[in-house]
């Protein structure tokens, strides 16, 4: 099997990272890395054994595939450059800095027939995967998505830089955008939205509350789904998961409980019967295999066979759309002022 030739534009905090799991495939040659920063990027190059370029024009031609992790205000430039040269691109999340151009690359790739795929990794995560397989159809979904202050992505919101990942998993659950969507969010050192909780109504009924946050003292990703199967109970970040669900005659007779408690002389002495044999419980730990190795698999696998992927360019317009609801219906004020202002209408800058 041939090696695809591929290249890296951006290679700060998180590219950096594509460039060395793709210089690591045995399937991939990692032909160059694009960045402004000729420090970073030269240093980049000289680990990964490729060349550093200052532009992406300057990269070398007949690409198979490139991957974009520059900030999201040159998301639209370099994917545009790509696409229209006909090379599979892989975009950093979210796809670009507001719908409008994430709608134009989405366009441009499916005009061109080429491919696209957006980096909602999340999607790889095994804990997610054995959570959508345990939930049956969702009924409620809580995320919660929490960590200190990086000083990264300071080009965007919480919105774009954190609840982005959780909307996009809510849409996969559930495979529906939502009918109406309520949100709060403040603004700590801004200049953005740096926390913001929401709450999504689906055409089915489904809700979905979700809290994101850049100011928290300690990071949290977790997800809970109440389904048709039960509860799924996840932890992002350990990857372990907690399945809960009636068994036996509970599991179509619930008001079985109250025949039970009324002939038993003490019901108190029945809570330790409820795990185990009433209710199924399930505990385990997903596999440790790295989500971003899996979603450049699928990248690969996507310019190899021309399939598409799991994120492409429509999901990831359907996350922004989303996402753009929420920035609608924030309520935005500030910690150091005490004021309230107008529902924002700002943008990932």
């Amino acid at each position: 099997m041939s090696s695809l030739r591929m290249a890296v534009v951006g290679v700060g905090s998180l590219g950096q990272y594509h460039a060395a799991k793709l210089a690591g495939f045995d399937d991939v040659e990692l032909v160059g890395v694009a960045d402004p920063g000729e420090t970073q990027g030269r240093a980049v190059a000289e680990r990964l054994g490729t060349e550093w370029f200052a532009t992406a024009e300057q990269l070398p031609s007949e690409l198979d595939g490139v991957v974009i992790a520059t900030p999201t205000v040159f998301h639209l430039d370099a994917a545009k450059y790509f696409l229209n040269a006909g090379v599979a691109t892989f975009v950093e999340k979210p796809l670009a800095a507001n719908v409008a151009d994430a709608t134009t690359l989405s366009n441009l790739a499916s005009a061109a027939d080429c491919i696209l795929q957006v980096g909602h990794i999340e999607r790889f995560n095994p804990a997610f995967v054995a959570t959508q397989e345990r939930s049956g159809f969702p009924l409620y979904i809580r995320c919660q998505r929490v960590s200190p202050y990086t000083f990264r992505s300071t080009d965007i919101g919480v919105v774009h830089d954190l609840m982005i990942h959780d909307i996009d998993l809510a849409l996969a659950l559930t495979g529906q955008m939502p009918s109406s969507v309520d949100a709060f969010g403040a603004v700590g050192i801004g200049p953005h939205e740096d926390m913001a909780v929401a709450r999504l109504k689906m055409p089915s009924g489904t809700i979905v509350d979700i809290t994101s946050s850049r100011m928290s003292p300690i990071a949290e990703r977790s997800l809970q789904v109440w389904g048709t199967d039960g509860c799924v109970s996840t932890n992002l970040q350990t990857r372990s998961v907690q399945h809960w669900k009636a068994t036996g005659p509970f599991a179509t007779n619930p008001q079985l409980v109250h025949s039970i408690a009324a002939s038993t002389p003490d019901p108190r002495t029945l809570k330790d019967s409820v795990f185990g044999k009433w209710i199924q419980a399930e505990e385990f730990q997903a596999d440790n295999s790295d989500a971003m190795s899996s979603e450049l698999r699928e990248f690969i696998s996507c310019i190899r066979t021309g399939t598409a992927p799991q994120v492409s360019g429509t999901e990831a317009v359907n996350a922004m759309l989303v996402a753009e609801q929420v920035l609608e219906a924030l309520q935005v004020w500030s910690y150091q002022t005490g004021t309230m202002g107008k529902t924002s209408t700002r943008r990932a800058a």
